[in-house]
This record gives structure tokens, C-alpha cells and sequence, in this order.
């Protein structure tokens, strides 16, 4: 599963159960993340009772109704609690740091590796 777009690309291995972010995301508004977040539904649905992973370490930049998008699905990740995330970050993308920390502010159950 993937979705492809001139700045962005964001896919999924289901052997590794990782989505890997790749890019810039600025998409105008919260309904235009609509597709990413159906997307991120799709593979929990497919993670239920394992480890899912998200790797943002090639992922340059999130426009703030990204972060709010990637939030809420953390909140609904957290509700149904069938499944584990884990969060890769990069030291290097200024960004990562400080945003990707939120995510376990909002769900502890959060694994969290920025390097």
C-alpha cells in the first residue's frame, strides 16, 4: 500500500509493518489529509495485536494540519489499544524532535526512537 505524490511518498511494508514517510507534506487543509488518514486506518486494521511501526526519518517536513492529522490517528490508536506504535525520528530533521515527543504526551504507551 502507498500513496505518491510529486512531494511526498508514504508506504507501507507489510513484512516489516512500517509506514515510511519520505518527503514534504503541505497539504492546504485538514480535509485534504482525509486520503493519509484513511491510509494509516487501513494498515492499523491490518496491525491489529503487533508492533506498528511509522518512520519519519526521511520525512523533511509536516505542515501543522499534518501534525494534526497524525495526532488524532495516535488518540484513536490509543481508544482501541489492539496494537503498539513505534515512532522513528531523526535528530537531523529540525522538525522531528520536538513534534514526534507530542505523540507520547498523548498516547505513553508510544515507543519513541529519535536519533
Amino acid at each position: 500500500m502507498e500513496i505518491k505524490d510529486l512531494d511526498y511518498h508514504i508506504q507501507y511494508d507489510e513484512a516489516s509493518r512500517t509506514v515510511k514517510f519520505v518527503g514534504s507534506i503541505r497539504l492546504q487543509n485538514l480535509p485534504a489529509y482525509e486520503p493519509i488518514k484513511n491510509f494509516l486506518r487501513d494498515v492499523a486494521k491490518q496491525c491489529q495485536g503487533v508492533l506498528l511501526t511509522m518512520d519519519f526519518r526521511e520525512l523533511q517536513f509536516v505542515n501543522s494540519s499534518g501534525i494534526t492529522t497524525l495526532s488524532m490517528f495516535i488518540i484513536d490508536s490509543r481508544k482501541s489499544a489492539s496494537y503498539q506504535i513505534k515512532i522513528l525520528g531523526s535528530l537531523n530533521v529540525s522538525w522531528q524532535s520536538k513534534s514526534l515527543s507530542n505523540f507520547k504526551k498523548l498516547w505513553d504507551q508510544v515507543v519513541l526512537e529519535i536519533a
